[in-house]
Protein backbone atom coordinates (compact mmCIF):
# COMPACT_ATOMS: atom_id res chain seq x y z
CA UNK A 1 0.00 0.00 0.00
CA UNK A 2 2.23 2.65 -1.05
CA UNK A 3 4.87 1.83 1.48
CA UNK A 4 2.66 2.69 4.42
CA UNK A 5 3.41 -0.05 6.69
CA UNK A 6 0.33 -2.23 7.49
CA UNK A 7 0.31 -1.41 11.30
CA UNK A 8 0.00 2.56 10.46
CA UNK A 9 -2.96 2.11 8.59
CA UNK A 10 -4.65 -0.07 11.61
CA UNK A 11 -4.01 2.03 13.56
CA UNK A 12 -5.15 4.63 11.59
CA UNK A 13 -9.01 2.95 11.30
CA UNK A 14 -8.76 2.45 15.31
CA UNK A 15 -8.45 5.86 15.73
CA UNK A 16 -11.18 6.67 13.11
CA UNK A 17 -13.90 4.09 14.09
CA UNK A 18 -13.28 4.89 17.91
CA UNK A 19 -13.93 9.20 16.89
CA UNK A 20 -17.01 8.50 14.92
CA UNK A 21 -18.47 6.22 17.87
CA UNK A 22 -17.65 9.67 20.43
CA UNK A 23 -18.92 11.90 18.01
CA UNK A 24 -22.32 9.83 17.28
CA UNK A 25 -22.35 9.34 21.33
CA UNK A 26 -22.01 13.44 21.96
CA UNK A 27 -24.56 13.90 19.09
CA UNK A 28 -27.30 11.38 20.80
CA UNK A 29 -26.59 12.93 24.40
CA UNK A 30 -26.49 16.82 22.97
CA UNK A 31 -30.20 16.21 21.33
CA UNK A 32 -31.91 13.58 23.67
CA UNK A 33 -33.02 16.26 26.36
CA UNK A 34 -34.25 18.74 23.67
CA UNK A 35 -37.80 19.01 24.35
CA UNK A 36 -40.31 19.37 21.48
CA UNK A 37 -43.06 21.34 22.44
CA UNK A 38 -45.21 23.01 20.10
CA UNK A 39 -46.68 25.75 22.42
CA UNK A 40 -48.24 26.43 25.48
CA UNK A 41 -51.43 25.80 26.79
CA UNK A 42 -52.89 29.38 27.52
CA UNK A 43 -54.61 28.52 30.81
CA UNK A 44 -51.03 27.69 32.20
CA UNK A 45 -49.81 30.08 34.41
CA UNK A 46 -47.20 31.49 31.71
CA UNK A 47 -50.17 31.57 29.19
CA UNK A 48 -53.22 34.15 29.09
CA UNK A 49 -55.85 34.13 31.77
CA UNK A 50 -59.60 34.76 30.90
CA UNK A 51 -61.81 37.72 32.80
CA UNK A 52 -65.11 37.27 34.68
CA UNK A 53 -66.87 36.73 31.34
CA UNK A 54 -64.58 33.78 29.78
CA UNK A 55 -62.93 35.84 27.41
CA UNK A 56 -59.09 35.53 27.26
CA UNK A 57 -56.73 38.67 28.29
CA UNK A 58 -54.23 38.91 25.87
CA UNK A 59 -50.98 41.35 25.98
CA UNK A 60 -48.31 41.40 23.41
CA UNK A 61 -46.42 39.03 25.88
CA UNK A 62 -48.98 36.52 25.66
CA UNK A 63 -50.27 37.39 22.34
CA UNK A 64 -47.85 35.01 20.16
CA UNK A 65 -49.31 31.58 22.75
CA UNK A 66 -52.54 32.56 22.04
CA UNK A 67 -52.50 33.21 18.12
CA UNK A 68 -50.48 29.18 18.86
CA UNK A 69 -53.73 28.30 21.06
CA UNK A 70 -55.56 29.46 18.41
CA UNK A 71 -53.79 27.24 15.37
CA UNK A 72 -53.69 24.14 17.42
CA UNK A 73 -57.53 24.25 17.85
CA UNK A 74 -58.02 25.09 14.36
CA UNK A 75 -61.49 26.68 15.62
CA UNK A 76 -63.07 30.24 14.58
CA UNK A 77 -65.45 31.73 16.62
CA UNK A 78 -68.40 33.40 15.09
CA UNK A 79 -68.95 36.87 15.43
CA UNK A 80 -72.27 37.67 16.31
CA UNK A 81 -71.97 41.62 15.50
CA UNK A 82 -68.80 42.06 13.71
CA UNK A 83 -67.75 41.82 10.17
CA UNK A 84 -64.21 40.62 10.28
CA UNK A 85 -63.98 41.05 6.22
CA UNK A 86 -64.78 44.58 6.21
CA UNK A 87 -62.44 45.34 8.96
CA UNK A 88 -59.65 44.22 7.18
CA UNK A 89 -60.81 46.06 4.09
CA UNK A 90 -60.78 49.45 6.30
CA UNK A 91 -57.56 48.48 7.99
CA UNK A 92 -56.11 48.45 3.87
CA UNK A 93 -54.95 44.13 4.91
CA UNK A 94 -55.90 42.01 1.41
CA UNK A 95 -55.10 38.79 3.64
CA UNK A 96 -58.06 36.34 4.26
CA UNK A 97 -58.91 35.62 7.90
CA UNK A 98 -57.57 32.19 9.35
CA UNK A 99 -58.63 32.13 12.74
CA UNK A 100 -60.03 34.97 15.05
CA UNK A 101 -61.24 35.35 18.77
CA UNK A 102 -63.09 37.90 21.11
CA UNK A 103 -60.54 38.54 23.43
CA UNK A 104 -59.83 41.17 25.92
CA UNK A 105 -57.12 43.55 25.52
CA UNK A 106 -53.98 44.13 27.88
CA UNK A 107 -54.60 45.27 31.52
CA UNK A 108 -57.42 47.70 30.90
CA UNK A 109 -59.62 44.33 29.23
CA UNK A 110 -60.60 46.76 26.18
CA UNK A 111 -62.83 44.77 24.32
CA UNK A 112 -61.52 43.47 21.13
CA UNK A 113 -60.89 40.87 18.54
CA UNK A 114 -57.99 39.10 17.56
CA UNK A 115 -57.87 38.46 14.25
CA UNK A 116 -55.30 36.23 12.37
CA UNK A 117 -54.55 36.40 9.19
CA UNK A 118 -52.29 35.07 6.01
CA UNK A 119 -51.47 34.70 2.82
CA UNK A 120 -51.91 30.74 3.09
CA UNK A 121 -54.88 28.80 4.84
CA UNK A 122 -55.33 26.83 8.16
CA UNK A 123 -54.71 23.49 6.74
CA UNK A 124 -51.20 24.36 5.52
CA UNK A 125 -50.49 26.41 8.74
CA UNK A 126 -51.26 23.76 11.25
CA UNK A 127 -48.92 21.15 8.99
CA UNK A 128 -46.50 23.78 8.30
CA UNK A 129 -46.08 26.65 10.68
CA UNK A 130 -44.63 29.65 9.49
CA UNK A 131 -45.23 33.10 10.00
CA UNK A 132 -49.03 34.85 9.82
CA UNK A 133 -49.80 37.92 11.02
CA UNK A 134 -51.76 38.85 14.02
CA UNK A 135 -54.08 42.08 14.27
CA UNK A 136 -56.17 42.83 17.80
CA UNK A 137 -58.78 45.34 16.92
CA UNK A 138 -61.70 47.17 18.73
CA UNK A 139 -65.11 45.80 17.65
CA UNK A 140 -66.45 48.71 15.92
CA UNK A 141 -64.05 47.84 13.02
CA UNK A 142 -65.45 46.87 10.02
CA UNK A 143 -68.80 49.08 10.91
CA UNK A 144 -70.04 51.54 8.64
CA UNK A 145 -70.05 54.29 11.72
CA UNK A 146 -66.34 53.29 12.05
CA UNK A 147 -65.69 54.36 8.18
CA UNK A 148 -64.97 58.15 9.30
CA UNK A 149 -62.77 57.25 11.67
CA UNK A 150 -59.00 56.76 11.51
CA UNK A 151 -58.18 53.44 10.98
CA UNK A 152 -55.29 53.02 13.05
CA UNK A 153 -57.67 54.58 16.07
CA UNK A 154 -59.64 51.12 15.74
CA UNK A 155 -56.23 48.70 15.70
CA UNK A 156 -54.89 47.90 19.07
CA UNK A 157 -51.71 46.20 17.85
CA UNK A 158 -50.65 44.55 14.77
CA UNK A 159 -47.69 42.29 13.99
CA UNK A 160 -46.19 39.17 12.94
CA UNK A 161 -46.33 35.90 14.75
CA UNK A 162 -44.38 32.77 14.20
CA UNK A 163 -46.27 29.72 14.20
CA UNK A 164 -44.93 25.97 15.05
CA UNK A 165 -46.39 23.00 13.01
CA UNK A 166 -48.50 20.51 14.94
Amino acid sequence: MLGVPIPVVLIAIAISALLGVQLTVALEHSTANRARTVSTSVDSAAGAGKNSSGVPVVNEGSLGTEVQRLVDAGMIQPPTSFDPSACLRQQGIPDSILIMEEVAWSADETPSWLLVHGPMDRETLQANGGTVSATVVRPECGNQESDATDPAQLRLWSGEVMIGSL
